[in-house]
């Protein structure tokens, strides 16, 4: 049963331009690649800036990997494939040269609506 928030937001109050990554609950994914996830990129946040992502399933868990251009990044425990330009797949399918792992932290839904980029 899906009963987290539907659209999550993400806030830069870091100072610097932050690039975010996300991975979501996407149904359409298992039939591509057995995994139910689908990792996009990059949103660009400049300083105050705030961007909302659609969580279409509202499923309660919410992924996400961001660094800023100076260096500093959010980062946690599950580890999936990106790229340096902007992407969207869906985990468990093939990735071929510039692909490299980050470490996303979770967002309970339920708890919370979105996240807050701060130093």
């Amino acid at each position: 049963m899906s009963h987290g928030n539907t659209e999550i937001s993400f806030k830069n109050d870091y100072g610097q331009k932050i690039y975010v990554a996300y991975m979501r609950l996407d149904h359409d994914c298992a039939a591509d690649s057995g995994e139910p996830w689908r990792v996009k990129g990059w949103i660009g946040l400049d300083p105050g800036e705030t961007e909302y992502r659609a969580n279409d399933t509202g499923n309660q868990w919410f992924y996400y990997y961001a660094e800023a251009v100076d260096g500093a990044f959010w980062a946690g425990p599950y580890v999936v494939l990106v790229t340096s330009t902007k992407f969207q797949t869906c985990t468990g399918v093939g990735k071929t040269v510039n692909w490299y792992k980050v470490g996303m932290r979770v967002l309970d839904t339920v708890q919370w609506s979105g996240v807050r980029f701060v130093p």
